[in-house]
């Protein structure tokens, strides 16, 4: 045994998807927890993070970010407390964020981490204040040119990303119209997050009843998603639109990821402008995002939707979940209290 006297568990990447991953797409290993070396801290994962991007990287496609090796531990953010530590930066009983991945134990170097002090929750420290509000901020911030007034729609209004923009987007003055699966992500999307109109795309008349929301077109497009629910947005754009492209869930949890259709053709007729936008390409805007959202968080101005699902055995079945469109709001598994 370690110094430690613990058991570390963890989740490797056993198989590839073809789709949505389940159980079997994953191996559990078990391990001696090493003790921290000089500038390192160990830290028992209290939450994990999980993230749409996560299916992406399961997958051997050409994307913005490297696959998983098969054997590699699945990558995410957590929320975690120091049990030891050989840094002067953290103390033990301090609680941290940092991207560890889906393990119950985890030795990091100091740099990788932040410390998460407890003005905040925990599900904020992985939500508002980490790569969904940050993600949502960064995008707006940098390249959507919000104009109050105007009519902006966000598609997967209900998720973890989109859920800030519809709050940001109202705190701008715009008109904000949530596309989401469900009319009970419809129904939370206008009374929780204060969209003025949430349209369900599962339900027939999608296209007809988003041109009644946006009688005079759509300004600014929100997108996460890709697909046929982004096309038929485009088909509602104003003239001279701004389209803010920040995933494709859609086609990145596809068999078939280069079937990814997209009307160009209207984007050509609206003379829309088209940015794509990744957070990791903007990493000296983090700070100033998470400083910004602290603020807003302050002052209550946003509200974060979480859904956490208990025990680290759960986590590839929540991820599923997740990418399934069974949750609403960001997903997060609690290891430990």
């Amino acid at each position: 045994m370690t110094d430690t006297q613990l058991t570390n568990q963890r989740f490797v990447l056993r198989s590839r998807p073809q789709a949505l991953p389940d159980r079997a797409n994953f191996a559990l290993q078990s391990g001696p927890v090493n003790a921290p070396g000089c500038g390192q801290v160990l830290v028992e994962i209290l939450m994990a993070a999980l993230s749409p991007w996560q299916n992406q990287r399961l997958k051997d496609f050409t994307n913005y970010t490297q696959p998983f090796a098969l054997g590699e531990l699945i990558d995410c953010d957590v929320l975690g407390r120091v049990i030891a530590s050989r840094d002067d930066a953290f103390a033990v009983g301090q609680q941290v964020t940092g991207r560890l991945g889906w393990q119950t134990y985890a030795v990091a170097n100091a740099q990788q981490l932040l410390a998460a002090d407890d003005e905040f929750s925990a599900e904020q420290w992985l939500s508002v204040l980490s790569s969904p509000g940050l993600t949502a901020y960064a995008a707006m911030d940098l390249f959507a040119r919000p104009m109050p007034g105007q009519t902006m729609v966000i598609t997967s209004a209900a998720g973890a990303v989109g859920s800030y923009a519809v709050q940001l987007g109202k705190l701008a003055g715009m008109h904000v119209v949530g596309i989401a699966g469900s009319p009970d992500k419809c129904a939370m999307v206008t009374n929780k997050l204060g969209a003025d109109a949430c349209i369900n795309y599962a339900q027939p008349g999608f296209g007809e009843r988003l041109n009644e929301a946006c009688p005079d077109g759509v300004n600014l497009l929100f997108d996460t998603v890709g697909g046929d629910v982004a096309d038929t947005v485009f088909d509602n754009l104003a003239k001279f639109a701004r389209v803010l492209i920040v995933g494709r869930t859609v086609s990145n949890n596809s068999a078939s990821p280069a079937d990814d259709p997209v009307n160009m053709r209207q984007l050509w007729a609206r003379e829309a402008s088209v940015q794509c936008f990744s957070r990791y390409s903007y990493p000296e805007r983090w700070e100033f995002a998470r400083t910004r959202m602290q603020t807003l968080c302050r002052r209550n101005a946003l509200i974060s939707i979480n859904h956490i699902v208990d025990g680290f055995e759960h986590t590839p079945l929540a991820l599923r979940e997740m990418l399934d469109g069974q949750h609403t709001g960001k997903t997060l598994v609690r290891y430990a209290t």
